[in-house]
């Protein structure tokens, strides 16, 4: 298998209602579903989580697909087909032209399931493609399909195999612990990828992926997490975030990170990862000069 013949698919579910790793789900029956669907049904489209996810979706996780030095990739963007007709409108707005994104609104099922059913029609053999897994509230290195392609030519021999890009910026968007810390986290879910003949990314949980799969771990291109305290993970206190090795980043670290990984950001994604704060007057200039002198900070990998 030659390196850019390998297939790459990332996988982001918006709002999609289905079975999962969400607790809402967990350990329930059939016949319970139902009410569970219309009861997540109303969170994931309430008007102020709706826009604040779009708005995440379009100036993070897309902007970091779009701005890819390698475009050889699929992204498939799982939706549900019970979505309010507004919301689904401006979703096709910002997935349109990009030849990359496949969007999909799906009957509420396992999100596995659906990929599994949509493979084919998208010209994919499963067992041969490196999937990837991206909230849509998180986004990736620019660089983040050229090093994962890289890894998994070093991997193909292994039928089954797994890449983690472990350093993250942690940014905490609101609250009283407000701001951006690194935090080291092998197979933390932004950006964690597998290669399996019968299983999908999101057939494991994603801290548990490197207990079953060869594993590799890459913390030189790290992922932006944004945490807003409306999803399914409770706000984090201070001591909670020491607790998980999270310390506060440096402004000169942030500022390099961005020239370096993250220059795809334009206003609006450096406000809501809240980079902006940590930039300055600097993220009013997208041609920030970078801090070597060239306006591209060194690769150290």
């Amino acid at each position: 298998m030659k390196e850019q013949d390998i297939a790459i698919l990332g996988v982001c579910r918006f709002s999609m209602l289905g079975r999962g790793d969400w607790k809402a789900y967990r350990n329930k029956t059939d016949d319970q579903l139902e009410a569970i669907y219309d009861e997540k049904a109303a969170e994931l489209f309430a008007p102020e989580r709706m826009l604040a996810r779009l708005a995440t979706f379009e100036h993070l996780t897309l902007a970091s697909m779009k701005a890819q030095s390698d475009p050889n990739f699929r992204f498939l963007v799982l939706s549900s087909d019970r979505m309010p007709e507004i919301y689904r409108a401006r979703l096709e707005r910002i997935c349109e032209g990009m030849a990359q994104v496949e969007l999909r609104f799906v009957a509420p099922m396992h999100v596995s399931e659906a990929i599994t059913l949509l493979a084919p029609e998208l010209g994919l053999d499963l067992p041969d493609t490196v999937q990837f897994r991206l909230d849509d509230d998180d986004c990736v290195s620019k660089d983040f399909i050229r090093r994962l392609r890289r890894h998994a030519a070093g991997l193909w021999r292994n039928a089954h195999f797994a890449v983690s890009f472990s350093s993250l910026y942690y940014c905490v968007t609101d609250g009283p612990t407000e701001g951006i810390y690194n935090w080291y986290s092998p197979f933390f879910s932004a950006g964690a990828a597998v290669r399996h003949s019968t299983r999908t990314v999101f057939d494991y949980g994603h801290y548990k992926i490197p207990q079953h799969l060869v594993s590799v771990t890459d913390p030189h291109f790290p992922c932006i997490v944004t945490h807003r305290g409306d999803n399914d993970t409770p706000r984090h206190e201070a001591q909670t975030l020491r607790k998980r090795g999270m310390t506060v980043a440096l402004q000169e670290d942030v500022q390099r990170a961005w020239v370096r990984h993250f220059s795809y950001l334009g206003p609006e994604g450096l406000a809501l990862s809240t980079f902006a704060r940590y930039l300055g007057e600097k993220a009013g200039h997208p041609q920030f000069v970078g801090l070597d002198g060239e306006g591209e900070a060194k690769d150290v990998a």
